[in-house]
């Protein structure tokens, strides 16, 4: 073999684990199915998301967290990045459920000014339904384990 034939060979066999990371490859770890019905107070949460932040990162560094959207009935089932479920171990769990709520009173139109701007619209007033503690991974008290299989983890939120 010809020395610029073996230079070829060696650069590309050595560059090939470069390019390889380049391309996007990440490494996959093991998941499982997690659902379940988020509560407070002894009544399901309406709406809103679950979190799941892995306690112990994998040895790569990468979180992995798993969310899944609240249903009316306060039943969840969380998908992380590509897979369902979550990444098996220790998660501390975050729940946001926030309400919209109604419009705040518009203001009375007898008592607004004849010449002037038209009045702003009236602002939305936004409420937790939820203790606060919960919506954050640092604040939270919740954690749960996912293990291999199916996952029925129901979460009740105290004050």
């Amino acid at each position: 073999m010809n020395t610029a034939r073996r230079a070829f060979w060696v650069f590309a066999v050595a560059g090939l684990p470069l390019a390889v990371g380049g391309c996007g490859w990440e490494p996959h770890y093991e998941h499982a199915r997690v659902h379940g019905k988020v509560t407070y107070k002894g009544k399901p949460v309406p709406l809103g998301s679950v979190l799941f932040v892995p306690v112990q990162p994998p040895p790569d560094g990468s979180m992995q967290p798993a969310s899944g959207t609240i249903n009316p009935d306060g039943t969840y089932e969380l998908q992380s990045k590509a897979d369902p479920g979550a990444i098996l171990g220790e998660h501390k769990v975050v729940v946001m459920a926030i309400d919209g709520g109604q419009p705040a009173a518009a203001p009375d139109p007898s008592k607004a000014p004849e010449v002037g701007p038209a009045p702003a619209k009236p602002a939305a007033r936004f409420k937790s339904l939820v203790p606060e503690k919960y919506s954050n991974p640092e604040t939270t008290p919740l954690t749960r384990k996912v293990v291999p299989g199916e996952n029925a983890l129901d979460i009740e939120l105290l004050d």
